[in-house]
């Protein structure tokens, strides 16, 4: 039988960042992540509340309330889309 402090999972694991390595050295660095991640979130956010609205229009049946949050919810989606594109065009940019 194993005892907690004998066996370790993580052992020999080291975390690595990859290609962000370099970026998060900097506090500049640092910054703009903590700004992507602010701003990822606050996209979500307004993804789920757009996903709720339109959920309650079409429950109501009220057609023009649902006609404005499909165009919202289009251009939350695309804002989510694109701010979770950002590290993998970075990724692209960095490794070329």
């Amino acid at each position: 039988m194993y005892l907690a402090e004998e066996f370790n999972p993580f052992e020999g694991i080291s975390p690595s960042f990859g290609p962000f390595a370099p970026l998060l050295e900097s506090k500049f660095g640092m910054f703009l992540a903590l700004a992507w991640l602010i701003g990822f979130f606050v996209c979500a956010y307004f993804l789920v509340e757009a996903i709720a609205r339109a959920a309650k229009s079409r429950r109501q049946g009220l057609a023009g309330d649902l006609d404005e949050t499909r165009g919202e919810l289009v251009r939350v989606g695309a804002a989510t889309i694109g701010m979770a594109s950002l590290p993998v065009l970075y990724t692209i940019l960095v490794s070329a």
